[in-house]
């Protein structure tokens, strides 16, 4: 049986529905919802043969590989990954930051240093970090929990939009890596499962929406979320990795 991990947010209910719905992924592997750090670390350790893996988490050793045209983009803005403070962001001192994500964590030191021209202090979030949002500290917050407290604070900056804004490019999140223990037909056919659930995502969307108070699931999945890993995004991915490694030297 292979071990797939995947992030456990809303904006893979296209992948999740679809795989847990389908009878050849359940008798050929087993499941694991994971936050996306953990997924990268699921795949590194061997915990895992499949792993939706956060951009974060590259380069990728020689044993693994991108297995899929899907993935977890942004068309522009996605609401779910934001810099979250009660000031402006260039009276922000310290940004604390989301311990569920190596990505976003990425993003905003390059759009901090690149491209807003502004020198944070950064923390490691703890558990109750969002109640430590006030004065001059900010957090970035990803996932449900984005989306869930955006409302209440004074200022919110969307990572993705802004680094469309600066780039021209879609912001993208996670890729499908595998190692090489997964055969060639599991993963041609673990693409076709992905394919339904991203074509039939407005209507996942619809049956879940019930479950989702604070935000609109439909207008979220069809949107905001972008889930096909195309040149644009291929493009992405490298000046993402490059910038980066420009600031950190």
């Amino acid at each position: 049986m292979y071990r797939i991990s995947l992030v456990s947010y809303s904006n893979t209910l296209p992948f999740k529905e679809a795989l847990y719905n389908s009878e050849f992924i359940l008798k050929n592997a087993i499941l694991q919802e994971r936050n996306p750090a953990l997924c990268a670390e699921d795949i590194f350790t061997d915990k895992a043969d499949i792993s939706l893996m956060p951009i974060g988490a590259f380069p990728i050793p020689k044993n693994l590989k991108i297995i899929s045209d899907y993935c977890l983009a942004a068309k522009n803005k996605v609401e779910s990954v934001l810099l979250v403070s009660q000031k402006e962001k260039e009276k922000i001192k310290t940004v604390i930051l989301d311990y569920q994500s190596r990505s976003s964590v990425k993003y905003i030191k390059i759009l901090a240093e690149k491209f807003w021209n502004l020198n944070y202090l950064y923390q490691n979030a703890e558990e109750n970090f969002l109640d430590l949002i006030e004065g001059d500290t900010a957090a970035v917050v990803i996932g449900d929990r984005a989306l869930n407290i955006r409302n209440s604070v004074k200022f919110k900056y969307d990572i993705a939009e802004e680094w469309f804004k600066f780039t021209g490019k879609p912001a993208l999140f996670a890729v499908w890596i595998a190692n090489n223990k997964v055969d060639e037909n599991f993963i041609a056919e673990f693409n076709k499962v992905l394919k339904f659930g991203v074509e039939n995502r407005k209507q996942i969307a619809h049956n879940n929406k019930h479950l989702y108070k604070n935000f609109d699931l439909i207008d979220y999945l069809t949107n905001c979320m972008d889930y096909y890993y195309d040149e644009n995004k291929q493009e992405s991915l490298k000046l993402f990795e490059q910038l980066y490694s420009e600031i950190i030297g």
